[in-house]
């Protein structure tokens, strides 16, 4: 008789995704374009890239490249042998997880341009019974233009590199940050405005990477800029590294465009996921 513990050992589920560019026209006319640019783990894990361009997208988008990579195995290739052998727990072998997106050349209505977007995040599984490590590498928005304006995008990469659980980045919070890392946390209430206390809602908490977003050169004529979102008249809103944190996953999403001009839909650019989950989640 097969023990169940041995049917079903405990082990790391892969998870992790990365995207390039994406859009969703709702009027005047429905247009669900694919997405382009898409690499996914399966449980696994593995290697998948991906890679596209230069392609438009109907009149909406166009981009001149699109890489993508997701990447999740054991940490070390012995231990990883033995796992099959029995030598060594499924869950005892420590894993790494990696994904990563690259936009190049990216117009969206001919008004915003980005020369080169970058994503990148590292998970490591926890052994024990902390949260695992989730860190941000290699992150860039660069070269954008609104009409011709030029925007300077700063991100805090280090910040949440140092932060690298759900429970540090609360531990700093509740201590208090000084205010460049503070408002890069957002509300998780309807109607909110400021943030007073850790905004964890359903064990997720939202926020920016972006610390600043200024002009460089002479501003916009219309354009506005409210923390990492820029409002554009006739165009729509423009959502700069948006964050998404729980436990043991965090999403990232570089470019995220709420379009309100003629044209009315999304696009996003440079998305991605991963986590450190092992299932079951604890031993015994």
């Amino acid at each position: 008789m097969i023990h169940p513990k041995q049917l079903h050992p405990r082990r790391h589920v892969f998870q992790g995704h990365a995207t390039g560019v994406s859009a969703h026209i709702r009027r005047p006319e429905k247009h669900l374009l694919e997405s382009k640019g898409s690499s996914a783990l399966p449980p696994t894990g593995g290697h998948f890239t991906s890679s596209d361009g230069p392609k438009s997208l109907g009149k909406w988008v166009s981009y001149q490249s699109v890489e993508t990579s997701a990447y999740g195995d054991y940490a070390d290739a012995e231990q990883g042998r033995k796992t099959t052998l029995g030598e060594v727990a499924f869950d005892a072998a420590p894993v790494v997880t990696r994904i990563s997106s690259r936009v190049q050349g990216l117009d969206i209505l001919g008004r915003l341009r980005i020369a080169d977007l970058s994503l990148g995040m590292v998970s490591r599984s926890a052994q024990d019974s902390s949260q695992p490590s989730i860190q941000l590498e290699n992150n860039r928005i660069d070269g954008v233009t609104i009409d011709g304006s030029k925007l300077k995008i700063d991100l805090a990469e280090g910040f949440y590199s140092q932060h690298d659980t759900k429970d540090k980045l609360k531990a700093a919070h509740d201590k208090g940050l000084p205010e460049q890392h503070a408002r890069m946390f957002l509300p998780c209430k309807v109607g909110e405005e400021e943030v007073k206390s850790f905004p964890e809602a359903n064990g997720a908490v939202k926020c920016t990477i972006v610390q600043n977003v200024s002009w460089d050169g002479a501003p916009h004529s219309d354009a506005q800029i409210h923390g990492h979102v820029v409002v554009v008249p006739g165009f729509g809103k423009i959502y700069f590294g948006e964050m998404s944190i729980s436990a043991d996953t965090r999403r990232l999403t570089l470019v995220r465009c709420q379009l309100g001009s003629d044209d009315g839909g999304e696009v996003s650019a440079g998305d991605g996921q991963t986590n450190g989950q092992t299932f079951p989640p604890t031993g015994g």
